[in-house]
Formats: C-alpha cells, sequence, structure tokens
C-alpha cells in the first residue's frame, strides 16, 4: 500500500513538470518491489514525458503483462503510437476502450489513433465521446477545437473552444488556443485580445509575444506589433517566423533597409522555406535589388515543388517582369495568379480561353481591384474582334462601364448577373495581353457616353481633385495613402479650387476647404472629374479614371511602387517628367526614397506644388 502511494505521489510530481523527482520516487519504489506493476507503469509515463518511447513502450508493455488496468493499455498504446507501430497501438487502446468505456483518456487515446490512420470522421466521434463523458472539462473540448483546427474546420473549431474558454476564462492555455485558432481563420482582429492578455501573463515567453505581434500586424497596428516583435525577437533571435513577422512590419512602414535585414535573417535561420524567401524576394524587389529578387524567386520556386507558393513564386517573378518591362516573360508568369485566387463564380467550370477565334462566347471577367479592371478593359475591343464578348465587372462600376464606347461594340455584351450560360470559355480581364499576344502596352483613352470634359481656360480657378488614400484593408496601404495633412501646402496655392475625390473625406480633417464628393458610384466620380482640370492622387482607381478621361493626372507613388507605374510602364521625357505608356496624360512623381511617416512625401508634394503654381498662373493669364 505504501508503495502505490509513493507511485501515486510520482505521478503527481510529473504532472507538474518536476520528472527527475517523480523518477527518484518511482526508483526507489522498484527497488523495494522490482515486479511493481504500478511502478513500471510511471516509469513509462516518465520515460514517455522525456521522449524515450521506445523505453515506454517496454515498461508499459511489462506493466500490463503484470497488471492488465486499462489506463496501463493508454499508455502503451499512446508510446506505441509514437513509435509509428499505428495498429499495435490501437489493439492496445481498444482494450481500454473495452475495459473503461466511461474513461475519456481512453476514447481521446483512440482519437489520437484514428486521426494518424486518416479516419478523420471516426476520430472526430471519439472526441465528441469524451465530452459527453466530461463536459465541465475543460481539456476535453480545447483537445476536440485543436483537432478541427488541424483538419480546417475552423467555424466549428471556433465554436468549441470558444465554450473552452468559457468553462474557465482565465486558462492561459485556452486562450492562447481560442487566438491561434481565430488567426488561423483570418479573423484577426478578434484574435489579438486573447494572445493580449497570454502576452502581459507571459512577458518573457518569446512565443506569447510573437503570437501578439502576429495579430497587431495583421490588424495593421504596425507600430505595437514592430515593439512587440522586437521583444520577442531579444528573447528568442533565432525564431525564423518571428523575424520574418517584423521584417513584414518594417515592410509595411516603409523602412525598407530594416525590412530587408530581417527577412534576410529568417531566411537564413531556415534556408529551406520558400515562403520566408519570397517574403525577402518581394523586399529586394520594393529596393530595386532586382537581380537579387529575380535569383530567389526562381529558388522558392524549386524549393516549393507543387505547393502554392511555387505558383506564388511564378506571379511574383512575373511582376518584377512586368516592372521591367520584359512583358512577353511577364504576363505568362503572372498567370501563375490563377492558382491562387479562385475566379468567380460566372467563370467557374469553364476552360480558359487562349485565343483563338471562334463563334461561341467567350467570358471576360473582372480580376482584383476596380483600377485593373478600368486599365485592362482596353484589350476587350481585340478580342471581341475574335469572338463575342460576355463582359462581367463588379455591379460599382458596371454602370461605368456599360458607357464606355467599347460596350457599345456589337460583339460585346455586358452581362447584369453572374448567369452567363452561353459562354463556352472564360479569361479573366488580366490575361488577355497574354493570349492576344499583345505584351507592349498601349495608350488609351475612352468615350464615356453623356460625359463630356470641360474646356481648358473657361473659369478663373484652377480646379483640382484630389484623393490621397486608398484602400485601407490593403495590407501595404501605410506606404501607399498618404495623411491629409501632408496636403497643408497645397492650400496656400492662390486661384485654385479643390475637390476632393476621397470616399469618406468628412470623416477625416482636411488641412484647408474642398468640396467634398457626394455618395455615388464610378460613373458620378467620373462625371465629377470631367469638369476638373487636374487631378492628384496617390495609386488608386482614380488615377485610372484620370488617365481614361485624358485629364492632366499627378501619381504620387511609393518608393517600390506598383508594377504599373515603375520604369517598364513608363517613358522619361527630355524634360525629365516620367509618363505612363498606359496613359500619357498621368505623370508619376516617385518617392526618391523609402522611408516611413511622412518625410519621404514632402519632396512629391514639392513638386506638386511647383506643377500647380504655373497651372494656376497660366490660368490667371488666360482669363480676362
Amino acid at each position: 500500500m505504501q508503495i502505490d502511494t509513493q507511485v501515486e505521489s510520482a505521478l503527481v510530481l510529473l504532472a507538474q513538470g518536476n520528472a527527475e523527482q517523480a523518477l527518484r520516487v518511482l526508483q526507489n519504489c522498484l527497488q523495494q518491489n522490482p515486479g511493481h506493476a504500478g511502478a513500471l507503469h510511471g516509469m513509462a509515463c516518465v520515460a514517455r514525458a522525456g521522449g524515450d518511447n521506445r523505453a515506454a513502450v517496454a515498461l508499459a508493455a511489462k506493466a500490463v503483462q503484470l497488471q492488465a488496468e486499462p489506463h496501463f493499455h493508454i499508455t502503451l498504446g499512446l508510446a506505441l503510437l509514437a513509435e509509428g507501430q499505428i495498429e499495435a497501438a490501437r489493439a492496445a487502446i481498444h482494450v481500454a476502450v473495452l475495459a473503461s468505456p466511461r474513461d475519456p483518456r481512453a476514447h481521446d487515446a483512440m482519437a489520437s489513433v484514428l486521426e494518424a490512420q486518416h479516419r478523420i470522421a471516426e476520430a472526430e466521434r471519439a472526441l465528441r465521446t469524451t465530452i459527453r463523458l466530461r463536459p465541465l472539462e475543460q481539456e476535453r473540448h480545447l483537445a476536440l477545437a485543436a483537432f478541427l483546427s488541424r483538419h480546417g474546420q475552423l467555424e466549428k473549431a471556433i465554436e468549441v473552444s470558444g465554450k473552452a474558454l468559457r468553462l474557465d476564462t482565465q486558462n492561459l492555455f485556452a486562450q492562447n488556443l481560442h487566438g491561434m485558432i481565430l488567426h488561423g481563420a483570418g479573423k484577426a482582429a478578434e484574435a489579438e485580445p486573447y494572445f493580449r492578455v497570454v502576452a502581459a501573463e507571459l512577458p518573457t515567453s518569446a512565443p506569447a509575444l510573437a503570437n501578439h505581434g502576429a495579430a497587431l500586424f495583421a490588424t495593421r497596428s504596425y507600430e505595437q506589433a514592430r515593439d512587440v516583435l522586437a521583444k520577442s525577437v531579444q528573447l528568442e533571435p533565432e525564431a525564423a517566423e518571428t523575424r520574418s513577422n517584423l521584417g513584414l512590419v518594417h515592410m509595411a512602414l516603409g523602412q525598407l533597409e530594416n525590412a530587408a535585414q530581417e527577412l534576410q535573417l529568417a531566411c537564413a535561420l531556415q534556408q529551406n522555406d520558400a515562403r520566408l524567401m519570397l517574403n525577402y524576394a518581394t523586399a529586394l524587389a520594393d529596393l530595386g535589388e532586382n537581380e537579387r529578387a529575380e535569383a530567389l524567386f526562381r529558388k522558392a520556386e524549386t524549393l516549393a515543388g507543387k505547393s502554392m507558393d511555387a505558383a506564388r513564386a511564378r506571379m511574383n517573378l512575373g511582376v518584377l517582369y512586368l516592372a521591367e518591362g520584359r512583358f512577353a516573360q511577364g504576363w505568362k508568369l503572372f498567370a501563375a495568379r490563377r492558382q491562387i485566387v479562385a475566379p468567380p463564380a460566372c467563370a467557374a467550370g469553364l476552360p480558359q480561353w487562349d485565343g483563338t477565334p471562334q463563334e461561341s462566347p467567350v467570358l471576360l471577367y473582372a480580376e482584383q481591384g476596380l483600377g485593373d479592371v478600368l486599365q485592362f478593359l482596353r484589350y476587350v475591343a481585340p478580342a471581341a474582334r475574335r469572338v463575342p464578348v460576355l463582359l462581367y465587372v463588379p455591379q460599382s462600376i458596371r454602370s461605368f462601364v456599360q458607357q464606355m464606347d467599347v460596350a457599345r461594340l456589337p460583339n460585346v455584351t455586358v452581362c447584369t448577373s453572374q448567369r452567363t450560360l452561353k459562354a463556352k470559355a472564360a479569361c479573366g480581364l488580366m490575361s488577355l495581353p497574354d493570349v492576344l499576344g499583345m505584351e507592349v502596352p498601349f495608350a488609351w483613352q475612352s468615350d464615356i457616353a453623356g460625359v463630356q470634359k470641360s474646356a481648358p481656360g473657361k473659369k478663373s480657378a484652377l480646379h483640382v481633385g484630389l484623393c490621397w488614400a486608398g484602400n485601407p484593408t490593403y495590407q501595404f496601404d501605410r506606404r501607399r495613402s498618404i495623411h491629409p495633412q501632408v496636403l497643408e501646402p497645397l492650400g496656400r496655392l492662390n486661384n485654385i479650387v479643390f475637390q476632393s475625390l476621397q470616399k469618406n473625406a468628412e470623416a477625416q480633417q482636411t488641412p484647408f476647404p474642398m468640396a467634398q464628393l457626394p455618395p455615388g458610384d464610378v460613373l458620378d466620380t467620373f462625371r465629377i472629374m470631367a469638369g476638373l482640370d487636374v487631378v492628384i492622387t496617390v495609386d488608386t482607381m482614380i488615377a485610372h479614371l484620370g488617365g481614361l478621361l485624358g485629364l492632366p493626372v499627378l501619381l504620387l507613388d511609393r518608393f517600390g511602387g506598383d508594377w504599373r507605374w515603375a520604369a517598364g510602364s513608363t517613358i522619361m521625357q527630355p524634360d525629365g517628367e516620367v509618363r505612363s505608356l498606359w496613359y500619357p496624360s498621368v505623370r508619376v512623381i516617385r518617392q526618391p526614397q523609402a522611408g516611413e511617416g511622412d518625410a519621404p512625401w514632402q519632396p512629391c508634394i514639392a513638386t506638386v506644388v511647383q506643377v500647380l503654381q504655373k497651372m494656376a498662373e497660366k490660368r490667371t493669364d488666360m482669363v480676362p
């Protein structure tokens, strides 16, 4: 009886993490009685905790021979499972299930075996049995939540982990698991408070800080994310994933040199990780180190094999080529995006059109943002010379497209719904340059029915449109968008009337008065723009609208900006101005260097001030 008590105390010590003391107690028990089954089983548990599953199998098997307790079979089965002996493990645990059907540990162990056999539905049922047996034991709910998360059933996992958390709201493991499942489901904003609590309770835990930092990055709380991730890196310098996340935060803030440094270190720590390599290559491309970026994209593709990262590598390499003006290769590589982003429902199941002339209708569908749609609509007319075209675009831009000259072509029908049953093939708008063999960008201005550009010189003041921010959900929008206060020097100019082209600008405090953009769709915005003399915008749809209208557009482009405004898509004029090959009326004014905050935009704004001053003075001279 005394040995039984000692064995129980040893198992308590083991559960508390004191394996060494537990081992000493059990060794003492076996010295007193070498054939004590409980002590042998305890030794098996210690061996499992230490990762010595082979010794655990031997010890547990000996304990079972001496005394066939159900929980001895559980330990034996789990040790066999860890050794890869799945069928033997199933047999051992099956004995435990039959002998003690109301013991949740037996069903939990059986779930592990079933999962190893890829019998996922049966494994889930076994875990749900443990919950029916012990509905108030938090660990049972947590085990099921983790299982569901591993197998992609994230919404169900969130529901179960939420129940687990309500059983004990103070349990840090439960909070962390719930946060991880939410984050994995793309609900970073919901996950962040849970990670914050865990990090606050464990301020010296690098993983806890890393989780919190990753959630802060996903919610675009970049300054906080940088601080938290930097602390995690200090605690665990060789955590490649944390360094990569820190590098991405630096990228989002515009600190490209710091980003490249962290991402390079992450790659060095995990040299065969294609995903980390892609992050580093992207930072190098933004810095203009194209040769190094190209080599890394190619290496990442090789490492990735047939995974999705291989498609990302090809797509990113395609973007690099497009930025350099290597369009023939760029379009083909850029097509890898179709493996990453599924087409709309109307195109699902339709074969990819290869550009061959045919009598059957082809569905041309919009991809990515509204600016991308506007840029690639120029290829609809060449496509319509080969096939009847069914054109599908988002509703917010549909009324505008319906007024364009391309929509009035006899072979083009703008679809009003996703039901395009007549289509026999499909093609994304951004794939048209490739399938049509039209490699080089060409300028395009579209006639819009009922919209006439105002004649210059008819107004006493210069009418200027302003758009200073893009979609805030874009992960790197901080680099693209400008705080409205940075525009303050423009307000000091005379003889200028400003029109906001910014959605929801009334929610932001602007540094000088301007007319607000009324509610409406893209067509309404275009009609307002038609009455302007010049447009100043960051890289948004507004630049494309101005280019279509032929308005003078001053595009404020971030350092390492989008490929369509890069060297391959622009031309330097004799006077030093950089003009778009896609829209000749668009002048690209780039940040001269990368950086954080407002400072990199100051030279761009200074250039805009000079341009507007000259235009305003010329307008004053022209008006009697």
